[in-house]
């Protein structure tokens, strides 16, 4: 039992210094373009599907009603996007990429696989497919044994 506990404080105390080190590196980059790591992930996610209802970003993005309308109303100001009332359902706000919003994408693109080439650069490609699997198995222990307990109260 020491042994189990002693490698899952070695493997969180490395991921807790990844994500420090490389969020500090993402802020940098960012900020050249007035952006915080939130509305990157806003970005890349409308990027992918422009037009998406607000409700179901903030889903995706695993963050609240009132957390994900103030990235959207602080992204609003910074003319990166715009919201406009669903045709189909006159409830439904969806929010649409600015044409400046689009001319950045490349960069900021280029910026995160460049450092993700980086990071991974003295890995074989069975490391890099190891460590992907490895990383969803986290991810998916985390979705079905750890986020049930923030609605169960445990």
């Amino acid at each position: 039992m020491e042994t189990e506990t002693a490698t899952f404080k070695n493997v969180n105390e490395l991921i807790s210094v990844i994500h420090r080190c490389m969020r500090r590196f993402f802020e940098s980059q960012m900020k050249k373009y007035d952006i915080t790591p939130p509305q990157f992930e806003v970005l890349m996610t409308l990027w992918n599907e422009d037009g998406i209802v607000l409700s179901e970003l903030g889903r995706r993005l695993s963050r609240d009603g009132p957390t994900i309308t103030g990235i959207i109303d602080r992204m609003e100001k910074k003319k990166l996007l715009t919201r406009k009332r669903s045709m189909r359902d006159r409830r439904l706000i969806q929010v649409y990429l600015t044409p400046y919003a689009w001319e950045i994408k490349e960069n900021l693109m280029a910026m995160q696989l460049d450092a993700g080439k980086d990071l991974t650069s003295n890995f074989t490609h069975h490391d890099i497919e190891a460590l992907n699997t490895m990383l969803r198995r986290v991810l998916e222990n985390i979705e079905s044994k750890i986020l049930p307990r923030i609605d169960n109260g445990r």
